[in-house]
């Protein structure tokens, strides 16, 4: 799979295997949710060691492909302290 944002199919599987292809991310609550034909979210949190964890949110477009990432927030955290 050279790109993910291929086709929504393509982009669910690279997201709920993230943590086989990355041995540094120890957990993932990472969904992938489809609201309609052409609209995704996905939401969730990578968990990596020494406590640190990024907090995923993007919203997906697919009228046409590849997809976009049509928004996007992200925060990274170290066990109660945001960075």
């Amino acid at each position: 799979m050279n790109n993910p944002l291929r086709t929504p199919e393509d982009y669910e599987l690279f997201l709920y295997t993230l943590t086989d292809k990355f041995p540094s991310v120890r957990h993932s609550t990472i969904t992938f949710v489809r609201k309609g034909a052409s609209l995704a979210r996905v939401v969730g949190e990578l968990y990596f060691d020494h406590e640190m964890r990024l907090v995923v949110r993007q919203r997906i477009l697919y009228h046409r492909l590849p997809a976009i990432i049509d928004w996007y927030g992200y925060e990274v955290w170290q066990g109660n302290q945001k960075l």
